[in-house]
């Protein structure tokens, strides 16, 4: 997963998030196990699109909260379906070690190779849930289906996973279809 930093700041409930968005910032809320209640928070936005452009869910964030590094995974980003602005964002507090359950992309690769054989890639499914320490999750997984024929399906048991991380999602779920 990726090691990423970023600065936020408290916001009070109270705060107008037209007001927030309006100041360049992202409203949004952090919260975990290990804390005593949710913290409301406000990010950067041009900060937050630039670390959301390649990661998104599933990332580990370092961020500087009153002089204190902590670590977190984003949960939720809430995006207008016009515009693409981000709305809102959700991070869960997580200590290193710690066992998580979260959704992670599914990414394939060959796809090139399929069009050049007149098939193509028909997907259903575009992540996956696991379990496992924060650490050891993956940030996406890879699927090669350069190799697979007309009718070859992909089911979520198929997806190969660290030895320390378990899929929770079924194993019977079909994640992808090769077509002509």
């Amino acid at each position: 997963m990726s090691q990423l930093a970023i600065e936020i700041k408290e916001r009070t409930f109270n705060e107008n998030a037209k007001k927030i968005r309006k100041n360049g910032e992202v409203p949004g809320i952090i919260y975990g196990e290990f804390m005593d209640n949710t913290l409301p928070i406000k990010v950067n936005s041009s900060k937050l699109k630039s670390l959301l452009k390649y990661n998104s869910k599933g990332s580990i964030l370092s961020f500087k909260f009153k002089d204190e590094a902590k670590k977190c995974v984003v949960k939720q980003v809430q995006k207008d379906n016009l515009t693409g602005e981000i709305l809102h964002v959700d991070f869960q507090y997580v200590k290193s070690n710690e066992t998580i359950k979260m959704n992670i992309p599914v990414n394939y690769v060959g796809q090139e190779n399929l069009e050049s054989r007149k098939l193509f890639l028909e997907t259903f499914l575009p992540e996956l849930e696991v379990q496992g320490e924060v650490e050891k999750i993956p940030e996406y997984i890879e699927i090669d289906v350069s190799k697979k024929n007309y009718e070859d399906k992909i089911f979520s048991k198929d997806v190969e996973l660290p030895e320390e991380v378990k899929l929770v999602t079924k194993p019977d779920i079909l994640l992808a279809l090769i077509n002509g």
